[in-house]
């Protein structure tokens, strides 16, 4: 009995310690310089876009500040398959490259795309990176036809519903665009899975900009990630300071 009190003082004392070293995180509404308010990311006190401003790289040095950068968590980019592909990334247990901040000018992809490196065990999220996604690997060739008819990455379902029509269409077909123009949703959300995600995932397609190696206790983590799924489903008001 008295090694296991020992045991257990011990075990209370290095978890307590290990509690003591983990970031803090947070959401609130935080005004922009733009004077509207934005739901950012707070970790240890400071938001997510000050420490980017802190960081900012010689290759964003023409935008004056960054301080207004869209959370990408929110719900509000453009596109509603860019909205749900980024959820699949931040509810997977994947070790993924995963998009936190975007361009508040065009609110989608094609611009500013800030990453971080996020990876989970049983207890920890850890972001080990936060980088800013390079464009110009990007084969348009080849995202342009890793919609439906990116046939590697069909599923059995897929090869059920489609592999008797569509799928035996060539890119650019009159049926091909008629599909298309019928299934808008499923063919950009199919060209982010099949294509984009595996692109972020590629150092050499990412300018990583520093290292914070922040560590985050999964529960808090968990309660952020409830905040923002409730956010994405409000609509969008922009408030202004008087």
């Amino acid at each position: 009995m008295y090694y296991r009190r020992i045991f257990r003082r011990q075990y209370q004392f290095f978890f307590m310690k290990a509690i003591q070293y983990m970031n803090h995180i947070n959401v609130k509404p935080v005004k922009t310089r733009y004077d509207y308010f934005e739901d950012y990311l707070i970790i240890d006190g400071i938001p997510i876009v000050s420490y980017l401003e802190q960081h900012k790289p010689v290759s964003l040095s023409m935008f004056h500040s960054l301080l207004g950068l869209l959370p990408a968590w929110s719900g509000k980019l453009i596109w509603q398959w860019e909205n749900d592909f980024i959820w699949e990334m931040v509810n997977s247990l994947e070790e993924l490259n995963v998009p936190i901040l975007v361009c508040e000018d065009d609110c989608d992809f094609s611009c500013i795309v800030i990453v971080a490196h996020i990876h989970k065990d049983k207890n920890t999220v850890y972001w080990d990176k936060i980088g800013l996604l390079n464009h110009s690997n990007i084969n348009r060739k080849e995202y342009e036809q890793s919609g439906i008819l990116c046939l590697e990455a069909y599923t059995e379902e897929d090869w059920i519903r489609y592999g008797d029509n569509i799928a035996q269409e060539t890119y650019g077909s009159l049926e091909y665009w008629k599909w298309v123009s019928e299934n808008c949703y499923e063919e950009n959300i199919r060209k982010l899975r099949n294509y984009l995600k595996p692109y972020l995932q590629k150092d050499q397609n990412i300018e990583w900009i520093w290292n914070p190696e922040w560590q985050f206790q999964k529960e808090l983590y968990e309660v952020i990630i409830q905040y923002y799924q409730k956010l994405k489903n409000i609509p969008t008001v922009r408030l202004k300071t008087p």
